[in-house]
């Protein structure tokens, strides 16, 4: 299928089948970092791996399992040893080997009890996520919802600060709000600092807030959704429990 900013309903449709390969593959690494004794990061990205294509998908761009420090770092893949008290980041963007569209979602959790102050991060994230969906519709000013969530957050207490190597921050939130999706993983519209986008009807994009400190670990939520006529519709099925 051609490549379109503006999707059909046909487009979708295989975009939403990827997403629920990726939700499938997410399922299966839960399962294992619960019932593992010893779960680490390359044990969860082979069952990713092994899920994924099984279903018709590959990961051309690979995936995130990171957990504890290392997911204070929005790109690390993740290696080691996944510890019980720490955040783990779950970042899955498949591509169907056959429509060629990719699919685009984040979980983030915790393997036993999370310290307060993880759970107070988690739980501004899930905020932030649900304040910019609700502002996704036809005419939405991009920049409107990346300053709605950051604000969003310092109100919450969760400063940004530093200066970064791959994003303009070090710490707090600091990358963009969320990017389109179709067949590349990044598309317009752009959900950021520095754009003049503004949403269409038939844009599938991805919201995904998230907050970063190096001694405390990454959280981040990803959802993937459809702007309609009238609003938004959301892709993205898999449930947003913190603590397994």
């Amino acid at each position: 299928m051609e490549s379109t900013r503006i999707k059909t309903p046909e487009q979708v449709a295989e975009i939403e089948k990827v997403q629920r390969a990726g939700e499938a593959a997410l399922a299966a690494v839960i399962e294992y970092l619960r019932s593992s004794d010893a779960p680490t990061s390359e044990g969860a990205h082979a069952i990713l791996d092994t899920r994924l294509t099984e279903a018709g998908c590959e990961s051309p761009e690979g995936h995130i399992v990171a957990g504890g420090m290392q997911g204070a770092e929005p790109h690390e893949a993740g290696t080691g040893q996944l510890t019980k008290g720490e955040s783990i980041v779950i970042d899955i963007y498949p591509r169907s080997k056959t429509s060629r569209y990719f699919a685009d979602m984040t979980r983030t959790v915790c393997i036993g009890t999370p310290s307060p102050e993880l759970q107070k991060m988690y739980d501004a994230v899930l905020g932030a996520q649900e304040l910019a969906i609700s502002m996704v519709k036809p005419g939405a000013r991009c920049k409107d919802i990346q300053d709605a969530t950051e604000k969003f957050f310092i109100e919450k207490g969760f400063e940004t600060s530093g200066k970064g190597k791959e994003f303009a921050y070090a710490e707090g939130f600091v990358h963009g709000v969320g990017h389109g999706v179709g067949l590349n993983i990044h598309e317009a519209p752009s959900i950021g600092r520095k754009t003049e986008d503004i949403l269409m009807e038939g844009d599938v994009i991805t919201i995904e807030p998230g907050l970063y400190y190096k001694n405390i670990g990454g959280v981040r939520i990803e959802d993937m959704v459809l702007v309609t006529k009238d609003g938004y519709r959301n892709l993205t099925k898999a449930a947003k429990n913190f603590v397994l």
